[in-house]
């Protein structure tokens, strides 16, 4: 096994008191046998989870190196990630969430899976969600490291490995992408690990194992999709509607400055490869769909069948999808009560 890399785990936190104590013992309970450090950052939380870092922090009393720090005031995710990632001192970035609870060997295997592959940018692994009430079992899981050798693919394209109804995601990136394209664009909050993905893509291979490395906690108001409270009634359909809408439009412009920055890359290293040309396609899709459903529910009943019809949309949910919304979050909500408990 080749030399094992420096890592450095980045947790974010924001009003997450509940959780937050959870989300660092599993940091600090890592069996890492590399160089680890250890950043804590809390987004101006408005509850106690700065606190509560802090009594971790103060109480921990291992060799690593550890940084707790808080932003000025609110950033959001994409500016928190940049706040975090300027106290990092490794070549990559292992990122958490608040309220996840990691492997005990998740950084054993990204760091063996990185030494092994020198030409990676990014590591993607498995994701479990799980519930508060599975908690005590889900940390059982958790405390057990994967027996025996665990394979590990590269690919060129991550395009390859996502596929539909399978739960994957970027869990390690090259800090080389910071360096490369600087920060990530301020406002766009809810698109930091999306941003990364399609950077580290177009510098190197991305790495995959299907081997759970991340426990996702389902209802706590995830603070990467704005406040997902795990409701299911008509008011949670209405307020994740009226985020999706205001999702759509937040996206466009730093999408913008990313397909800039990337082509511009590309341009000065000569032929872009096949794997680059799909993510600047990919990317420029996505800021089509993202114009054509920016101000899906302001707009009337005939815009929304239009845009149904411009993105091929088909079946009957897509259809009632084009009703106003209090009529469509009505009616979702008594099937949600009727077929889905």
């Amino acid at each position: 096994m080749p030399n094992l890399p420096k890592l450095s785990y980045v947790l974010l936190s924001h009003n997450r008191e509940q959780y937050i104590r959870t989300a660092v013992e599993s940091a600090f309970a890592q069996d890492y046998e590399g160089e680890l450090e250890y950043i804590f950052s809390d987004d101006c939380s408005t509850d106690r989870t700065y606190e509560i870092l802090k009594e971790c922090v103060d109480a921990y009393k291992g060799p690593r190196r550890v940084v707790l720090t808080q932003t000025p005031r609110n950033l959001h995710l994409a500016g928190h990630t940049n706040h975090a990632a300027q106290f990092v001192e490794s070549d990559w970035i292992i990122r958490a969430d608040d309220d996840d609870i990691s492997a005990v060997d998740r950084c054993t295997l990204i760091g063996r899976a990185i030494a092994s592959h020198p030409r990676a940018s990014m590591v993607l692994g498995k994701v479990v969600d799980f519930t508060d009430e599975q908690e005590a079992d889900i940390r059982q899981r958790a405390a057990e490291p994967c027996a025996g050798e665990l394979e590990v693919s590269e690919h060129a394209s991550v395009f390859s490995m996502l596929v539909p109804g399978q739960h994957w995601s970027l869990k390690a990136w090259s800090m080389q992408h910071f360096r490369q394209f600087g920060n990530l664009e301020d406002d766009a909050y809810y698109v930091d690990d999306v941003t990364a993905m399609f950077r580290c893509g177009v510098l190197g291979s991305a790495l995959f194992f299907d081997h759970p490395v991340v426990y996702a906690r389902q209802g706590s108001q995830n603070m990467c999709r704005g406040g997902d409270d795990g409701q299911r009634g008509y008011e949670a359909i209405i307020k994740r509607e009226q985020f999706n809408q205001k999702y759509h439009s937040i996206v466009r412009r730093p999408m913008r400055a990313e397909i800039a920055k990337l082509s511009d890359y590309i341009s000065r290293q000569g032929k872009a490869t096949p794997e680059q040309e799909e993510i600047l396609r990919f990317m420029t899709d996505q800021l089509r769909v993202n114009d054509m459903l920016c101000g899906y529910w302001s707009g009337s009943t005939l815009h929304r069948l239009r845009v149904r019809r411009q993105l091929g949309s088909r079946g009957l949910f897509s259809l009632l999808r084009c009703l106003p919304l209090p009529v469509f979050a009505r009616l979702l909500a008594i099937y949600r009560a009727l077929f889905k408990r």
